[in-house]
């Protein structure tokens, strides 16, 4: 599958990119935001004992606390759950601060750097609790591209200490720009933007792809799908 990274050309920019900003304003959820402390995952929907990780959700999580279905988008007729399948681990952070840091850099030299036009609000669940996501900017993700581009996209959550150093767990995926039937994006893949995520890392930066876990995270029933998410995650690790 390839993504289309032509950027679109309007007759009448000023008005087009007034009406486009305001249809791709971040409305992933509309009611109120719950208590983090108080959500706990059903049952199959956390895969423990991690090596170096520990218990780790499968799922991005809304502020209403339920699994993130990629804006109530369909596919194929079908609700989109929208995975985990991003771990990032740093053995070399000395604090919560310094592997904040040294992951947004690498988000920035991969080309990942925080973009707006998304939707916000995320978090994911690692070791007992929830982690709010990364980029904290309003409306932004971590992008290959503008909102006004087919783009790779995610949010990072954490950083979590563990026996390891410390973890970030990330959800990334692709999506398209469109016009019709209305401006706004549309869903892509989840696994060529996971493996182009991984490359630009592992190229430009100081996490390296070390391999993959198989979270047995892929859904495929009467009413709901992963799409092409294989149900693992990559792993990548810093190397200094």
């Amino acid at each position: 599958m390839h993504i289309n990274r032509s950027v679109l050309v309007l007759t009448a920019p000023a008005l087009a990119a007034s009406l486009l900003l305001n249809a791709c304003a971040p409305a992933q959820s509309s009611g109120p935001a719950l208590d983090p402390a108080s959500f706990v995952p059903a049952p199959g929907e956390v895969f423990a004992g991690i090596d170096d990780v520990g218990d780790m959700g499968l799922w991005m999580i809304t502020k209403e606390l339920k699994n993130a279905t990629w804006l109530g988008e369909q596919y194929k007729g079908r609700t989109l759950r929208e995975p985990v399948n991003v771990i990032l681990i740093d053995k070399f952070a000395a604090t919560p601060e310094q592997a904040t840091a040294r992951m947004l850099d690498g988000m920035n030299k991969a080309g990942y750097g925080p973009k707006g036009g998304h939707s916000t609000g995320y978090s994911g669940y690692l070791n007992g609790r929830l982690y709010a996501q990364y980029p904290q900017g309003n409306g932004e993700a971590f992008s290959d591209g503008h909102w006004w581009q087919s783009n790779n996209h995610g949010r990072m959550f954490g950083p979590v200490k563990t026996s390891g150093g410390y973890v970030f767990i990330g959800a990334v995926s692709g999506e398209d720009f469109r016009l019709l039937p209305k401006p706004g994006h549309s869903f892509n893949n989840f696994m060529i933007a996971r493996e182009n995520f991984a490359d630009q890392l592992t190229a430009n930066t100081v996490f390296k792809k070390k391999g993959y876990i198989d979270l047995k995270g892929k859904i495929d029933t009467a009413t709901e799908t992963t799409a092409d998410h294989d149900g693992c995650a990559v792993i990548l690790v810093a190397r200094d």
